[in-house]
């Protein structure tokens, strides 16, 4: 592609950009085309259609998000790193909320494995430094990863308030990883906490336990944000 190809596609991706920041994922090329100056067969030498425009720009996002996971490798604890990659998703969402509806919450978008391979890493780390019980690693992570999803997408559709959200969704995290947590602590703010299970019990792991409880966290979570 010639240098002038590589630099009219740039300006696309940063019109198309603008355009998703502003409406959301529904927009033609033809506004894009409008916007940026070009015909619209200037566009489609690029593009073939708008998915193909939505998935460059969803790549460009998940760079994005790839900074905020690689970041949390920085945190001094294996429970700190896997917080903070968690949290990834929150400030993801937060900050870019259009990038984010591109990437997560659009019929059709493909689940970004490598992420949530990384996210497994994190949650294989605990486990092996004796922080979570041991066991199916990519479970925990695919359930951690709902949960988180969750959140965040109600957060953006407006169904949970901007205002003590990032609290709520702290908490609901804290909440759900103590399910897993070898001693059941759940470190809490204003909560006691528990270091050691009920004499003759084993350790409360299970996933559908855990599914029980984080449906429960989250309802009254919801209650606290609507109060």
């Amino acid at each position: 592609m010639a240098t002038d190809g590589w630099a009219t596609r740039g300006h696309l991706l940063d019109v198309g950009g603008a355009v998703l920041r502003e409406r959301g994922v529904d927009f033609s090329l033809r506004e894009v085309a409008r916007r940026a100056g070009v015909s619209p067969a200037a566009v489609y030498r690029h593009f073939a259609n708008r998915d193909a425009l939505l998935a460059a720009l969803t790549r460009i996002g998940s760079q994005a998000l790839w900074m905020r996971l690689l970041g949390a490798a920085s945190a001094k604890t294996p429970r700190a790193r896997l917080v903070a990659a968690t949290r990834a998703y929150l400030t993801f969402g937060v900050e870019r909320p259009a990038d984010y509806r591109a990437s997560f919450m659009t019929p059709g978008a493909a689940t970004d494995e490598a992420a949530l391979h990384l996210l497994a890493d994190r949650v294989r780390e605990c486990m092996g430094a004796g922080v979570l019980v041991r066991g199916d690693s990519d479970g925990v992570a695919r359930a951690l990863w709902a949960h988180a999803h969750g959140l965040v997408s109600l957060r953006i559709c407006g169904q949970l308030r901007a205002e003590g959200f990032e609290e709520l969704f702290d908490r609901s995290v804290d909440r759900f990883l103590g399910t897993f947590e070898v001693n059941s602590v759940h470190n809490v703010k204003g909560r006691r906490s528990r270091s050691r299970p009920r004499r003759g019990r084993s350790p409360r792991s299970s996933p559908a336990l855990a599914d029980r409880r984080s449906r429960h966290c989250d309802r009254r979570c919801g209650r606290s944000a609507r109060a």
